[in-house]
């Protein structure tokens, strides 16, 4: 598989989307373009069938989902949409990756930053109990502000670093031993960090070291298989089975006792810098 370059992402992006969400939609029997009888080579709905649902001629659609018109009508926009059956995220995105204008981008001085930090630190300080709290910046930094945070990420481990990138810590060769570890969902959790990242491009406001250490991670087959999926992720809570190790165990070698658990993480995003957030997890 051809390695993608992200200075083209948008393009890639609209032509991978359609594609996969094609694949994933059972074809309506009812419809004018269904043959019953043909050979099925394709999973899902064919071009022609999307295009007759979204009221466009095959040939607009062709050229849509190889990449070669980037300016639909918001109503084409809006048919194709319904057509494939998208997601409200789905639809959020693909309309970020059509969009022509440079999004609207909400600038934070230092002081802002700083402001920021300090409120998720307050918002912090009222969950005591917590398994895990780490801060995420722009770039899905993570910042793991206390001990016990940093042996949930990293058990076994002497002297945890108190900061690392999400995108390494789940895929890098010298972190992802650990996510595999303590993360039991792992796939899942992967296609979760893609999908921030996918939004972060959509919405551009991805660093150029972000894209940096995405580019050098798409050389990874596995890593390459879930990002052209191009399913976008912005879920603000919900529950991951972490495997927690118990004091003394070494999960660097797997062979550390530990115990799974449930839990269910909140994200709250400071007012003064949207792209700083904290993640409680309980």
């Amino acid at each position: 598989m051809t390695v993608p370059e992200l200075r083209n992402y948008r393009r890639d992006a609209i032509v991978g989307l359609l594609r996969h969400r094609r694949a994933h939609v059972d074809p309506d029997p009812a419809s004018p373009a269904f043959d019953p009888v043909s050979d099925r080579r394709v999973a899902g709905m064919r071009r022609e069938e999307v295009a007759w649902a979204a009221g466009i001629s095959l040939d607009y659609y062709v050229k849509l989902e190889q990449g070669r018109m980037l300016n639909p009508s918001p109503s084409v926009l809006r048919s194709i949409m319904d057509a494939l059956q998208l997601s409200d995220l789905d639809r959020r995105y693909l309309g970020l990756l059509f969009e022509d204008a440079e999004p609207h981008v909400v600038r934070t001085t230092a002081g802002d930053r700083d402001r920021a930090r300090a409120t998720l630190d307050e918002v912090a300080a009222h969950f005591p109990a917590a398994t895990m709290r780490h801060l995420l910046d722009r770039d899905l930094g993570i910042t793991l502000p206390d001990a016990a945070s940093r042996r949930v990420l990293f058990p076994g481990v002497a002297e945890p670093p108190g900061e690392v990138s999400l995108v390494e810590y789940m895929f890098s060769a010298r972190y992802r031993r650990y996510s595999h570890r303590v993360y039991v969902d792992w796939r899942d959790k992967a296609a979760e960090v893609i999908g921030l990242v996918h939004m972060k491009l959509a919405t551009r406001v991805a660093s150029d070291a972000l894209t940096a250490t995405v580019q050098r991670l798409l050389d990874d087959p596995a890593f390459r298989r879930l990002w052209t999926r191009y399913v976008p992720y912005e879920n603000a809570s919900g529950s991951w089975r972490v495997r927690l190790v118990d004091s003394g165990g070494s999960a660097g070698d797997g062979k550390g006792a530990g115990t799974v658990r449930d839990l269910s993480f909140l994200t709250v995003t400071a007012p003064d810098d949207p792209e700083q957030s904290l993640v409680i997890y309980r």
